[in-house]
């Protein structure tokens, strides 16, 4: 760009690197918009799926939290005083520290004042004045795929770490301002992340290009919310994220799942499911009255399974080509499962035979789909086991 290239010429800048805060190494794309959310089926087939960005301008408008959500408001709630929440000292981003269990109210009495973050399980108290997002009203999606609700507030400056999720994500901003600079999963190999780990160390506000060239190489994508808005930020989407103001926001994170479904929403009249005080959750990160508590799926139905579509999920071969291949699975469930004594080779090669249901030596999206519950994992594991058993009493 020109002004890089001035910059250089009058010595403000380095040869070979620019030192530009992430996002600004190309011109960065707009990420697509809609009006309000898509209907589950649309949402799903269009952005899920595929795995495409899009910003629900003015989605949080309606909720009862986008006009109460006032500091006052809060302290009047008798659970404000004993209901912990979890916060970082810190607004910058460095993955280096912890978190501290607070009473909600002592926060909101600290937080104008203090360098302080709060990224907490969503607060049981206050999901009545949320309701379930649109985008997600299915009975499947609510009864199957829903992982954790969390709370992010501050009073702005806060600057999140390059890193990316291995859960979906819709991100409602009920107060406040925020910019998200994202790349495409299939650029995840250019990301510089931590070997083991979802992150990088690249500094988001100055980006050393000879240490990070990876970043010279990426399309970026860029979503600037306005209080009201929501985003949907799909699985290995590296992103960071910036916000200005009191800033309150609401993420909802759920299982990948990539094979398309039909769906009837269910009315927000419903007595089942309205707000999200009215749905189970995988893991709830809440940590309510005691700070030691954290629920975690009751009848550990979702668990292994839900980790297994992600470990697979994540493979740069499904990343980049959309499929898996027999040598990359095989792989991938040897990591899945090498701190417990679990099947040998030749157990794993009969498990994919299993799901790969169309023999192309491969398994798609709708053949890793078919792992959707603990129970299913632990049927195909014993359908194999009693295969095999027939195999060698035959012999």
């Amino acid at each position: 760009m020109w002004w890089s290239a001035a910059l250089r010429l009058f010595g403000l800048l380095e040869v070979g690197s620019t030192w530009l805060p992430l996002g600004r190494q190309s011109q960065a794309v707009t990420v697509q918009e809609v009006h309000g959310f898509l209907n589950p089926e649309t949402f799903f087939q269009e952005h899920v799926v595929p795995g495409a960005p899009v910003v629900f301008r003015g989605a949080a408008r309606t909720f009862p939290a986008f006009s109460k959500w006032s500091d006052e408001y809060f302290l009047s709630l008798p659970e404000s005083k004993h209901w912990k929440v979890a916060y970082e000292l810190g607004k910058k981003e460095t993955r280096k520290g912890g978190q501290w269990p607070i009473p909600f109210s002592d926060y909101i009495k600290r937080y104008k004042v203090e360098d302080l973050y709060c990224v907490t399980g969503f607060p049981k108290f206050l999901r009545h004045d949320v309701p379930i997002y649109e985008s997600l009203n299915c009975p499947f999606v609510l009864e199957n795929l829903m992982d954790d609700l969390v709370m992010w507030f501050s009073n702005g400056g806060t600057r999140s770490v390059w890193h990316y999720d291995d859960y979906e994500n819709i991100n409602c901003l009920i107060k406040g301002r925020k910019e998200l600079i994202l790349a495409d999963r299939k650029n995840v190999t250019l990301g510089h992340f931590l070997e083991g780990h979802s992150h990088s160390l690249v500094d988001v506000e100055a980006v050393n290009l000879d240490t990070y060239p990876g970043f010279g190489k990426m399309t970026f994508y860029n979503a600037t919310l306005e209080e009201g808005d929501c985003v949907y930020i799909p699985t290995f989407w590296a992103h960071t994220v910036t916000s200005w103001g009191r800033n309150i926001a609401i993420n909802a994170w759920w299982e990948i799942y990539k094979t398309p479904f039909s769906c009837t929403p269910l009315p927000h009249t419903s007595s089942s499911h309205t707000t999200w005080r009215d749905v189970k959750l995988l893991t709830d990160s809440d940590i309510g009255s005691d700070e030691n508590s954290v629920m975690v799926d009751p009848n550990d139905t979702r668990k292994l399974s839900a980790n297994f579509r992600a470990v697979v999920y994540a493979s740069v071969e499904m990343l980049e080509r959309g499929f898996v291949s027999r040598d990359q699975v095989m792989a991938v469930w040897r990591e899945f499962s090498k701190e417990d004594e679990m099947p040998d080779e030749e157990y794993w090669g009969s498990l994919f035979d299993v799901l790969d249901a169309d023999g192309d030596g491969s398994l798609q999206p709708r053949e890793i789909d078919v792992v959707a519950s603990d129970e299913v994992l632990f049927a195909l594991y014993d359908r194999v086991e009693t295969d095999q058993q027939i195999t060698k009493q035959e012999l």
